[in-house]
């Protein structure tokens, strides 16, 4: 089996004990634009940027 096309970096969330719901966010367009510009430069979701600036976010809570 080839490697070749396999992602340098793995864009698959880890497996939670409970399911998951989607869900909408709004953002400033500035921060939205800085985001998709991320994502286009690691190769990566804007939706998995957003969800580790929000755990990041969670993290500084406790």
């Amino acid at each position: 089996m080839s490697t070749e096309k396999t992602p340098r970096h793995s864009t698959r969330a880890p497996k939670l004990d409970e399911p998951r719901k989607s869900v909408i966010i709004y953002m400033l367009l500035s921060e939205f634009k800085e985001i998709d510009q991320l994502a286009k430069a690691t190769n990566r979701s804007k939706s998995s940027i957003a969800g580790e600036r929000y755990k990041a976010g969670k993290a500084q809570e406790a």
